[in-house]
């Protein structure tokens, strides 16, 4: 027993914590119940005379342990049924778009990862033999002398002008519920080079790959116009040239292929150097100014133009006589998940339903409905039942549009015409108040995130002046009813 409590006092300060506004009316509709109970008027002396001191203290104690059972039982039924909405809108979640870091390595490792592109490392370098001279530590020897070769690199930056373009299309892939954000590049690198020096030399060219564990297709290298693919060695994930440069000479090396990757694509001058008549051409055809993100790091494009057919955004990056270590590339915007409209949705029934309950308990008492607490947790539970079906059907109707028309509006039409009849002190308003609540409220919340505040607080509004109507209204008809007249037991 004092297992139960403690989980029910725990749950009850997380969601004072959370969501203080429905905290404080569920604890409102649970204390009017509470001291409706305890304080109901009945006649229920023995016969013969009025009742003694025992009998006094014998019916306050019984309608004290009522009322503490209806509280309890009120409470119990929050804890099942807020625990069954839940449970319907995670095993939702776990089928429809869920995104899972096992699944993501998956999909890195069959379509290719992240793509982290650098620039052309040029060496343009001669090779020095040195002669060392190493003194001895006892002065009746000689000294040694050792020859080695030293890496001489020349002064001056070979980079003359760059000219990359590059076309990435998207290409989502799914693994499991959940769609990630592939895409496939069509690259192409040209630079033209020179080599500083007034005299011969050696040059090494050195292209990174972006992703060690990524496809490269259509490979082409070139020299001047000459394929130099076959000259070329793979060391530590680059492409490696070696040859011999005459005094300077003008090179245009020109670099392409086609590959693909995940989430983001990214270059980046990592070489601290003056950059000079750089251009990059980052081609979108299906990505839409409106949808576009950059990597941390990432500057701004000196120049973003719409595609011919306005469906995608071509990125233009100039530098010239340029010191530059921020990166430049896209990030993919996330993709619509399946079920994704109703998952927002459903993420929002639990506290609709807590408002739900709030509201059915604390107009019920009010209005001393008759079998109140019993009516509140029958409709509650209906509620609770509706929400697993707009789950159970979202795939079955068309998804969230076909569900909410053919099924879960019908229903909870038909729920609010059922609480007007059964109980109809309340009026129309309870009816509509059941509607907004459990329909509207999580629909506007789930469809427009940036405003769930403003929806929750409309709602709270609704809900403090139809029991303040329904207070008034009560008070007025208890002061012109004859004080004889017996009142209904609420709980019953």
């Amino acid at each position: 027993m004092n297992t139960i409590v403690s989980k029910l006092l725990n749950r009850a300060s997380d969601l004072a914590e959370i969501e203080p506004v429905i905290a404080l009316f569920l604890g409102a509709a649970l204390i009017a119940i509470f001291l409706t109970v305890l304080f109901q008027n009945k006649n229920a002396a023995p016969a013969g005379g009025p009742p003694g001191l025992v009998w006094t203290l014998y019916q306050n104690c019984t309608r004290l342990i009522w009322a503490l059972l209806l509280v309890a039982l009120l409470a119990g039924t929050i804890s099942v049924l807020r625990s069954y909405v839940r449970q319907a809108v995670n095993n939702f979640q776990r089928t429809h778009g869920r995104i899972t870091q096992a699944n993501y390595n998956a999909v890195e490792t069959i379509w290719g990862s992240e793509q982290v592109q650098g620039e052309l490392n040029v060496d343009i370098y001669h090779n020095e033999e040195i002669t060392e001279r190493i003194e001895s530590e006892d002065p009746s020897k000689p000294a040694l002398l050792r020859k080695k070769t030293q890496h001489v690199s020349v002064t001056g930056n070979p980079f003359v002008a760059a000219r990359h373009e590059i076309t990435l299309r998207q290409n989502p892939r799914k693994k499991g519920s959940a769609l990630y954000g592939g895409y496939e590049t069509d690259c192409s690198f040209h630079w033209q080079l020179r080599n500083p020096s007034d005299t011969n030399q050696l040059c090494t060219l050195t292209f990174p790959l972006p992703a060690a564990d990524a496809m490269y297709d259509g490979l082409v290298a070139t020299l001047d116009g000459r394929d130099v693919l076959p000259q070329m060695e793979i060391r530590d994930l680059s492409l490696v040239l070696e040859r011999n440069v005459q005094p300077n000479e003008v090179m245009d090396f020109h670099i392409a292929f086609r590959s693909r990757g995940l989430s983001y694509w990214y270059f980046q001058v990592r070489e601290t150097r003056e950059i000079r008549d750089f251009t990059l051409v980052l081609n979108l055809p299906d990505l839409p100014s409106s949808k576009l993100n950059y990597p941390d790091g990432c500057m701004t494009p000196t120049e973003t133009t719409p595609t011919r057919d306005r469906l995608g955004t071509v990125l233009t990056y100039r530098l010239d006589h340029a010191l530059n270590d921020k990166g430049m590339g896209i990030s993919l915007p996330q993709l619509p998940q399946p079920g994704e409209t109703t998952r927002a949705v459903l993420n929002e029934t639990g506290d609709a339903w807590l408002l739900v309950f709030g509201a059915l308990a604390l107009s019920l008492t009010l209005v001393h409905a008759r079998h109140a607490v019993l009516l509140t947790v029958l409709f509650s539970t209906a509620t609770a039942f509706g929400y697993g079906l707009l789950a159970d059907f979202s795939d079955l109707l068309f998804g969230f549009w076909g569900t909410a028309i053919l099924i879960l509006l019908p229903y909870f039409l038909f729920l609010a015409i059922l609480l007007l009849r059964t109980a109809p002190q309340t009026g129309k308003w309870l009816a509509a108040q059941f509607l907004i609540l459990g329909v509207i409220y999580p629909c506007l919340t789930g469809l427009d995130g940036d405003r769930q505040s403003l929806y929750l607080n409309l709602s709270a509004v609704a809900f403090l002046a139809l029991a303040t109507w329904l207070l008034v209204k009560n008070a007025m008809k208890e002061k012109i009813s004859k004080p004889s007249s017996p009142a209904m037991d609420p709980a019953v």
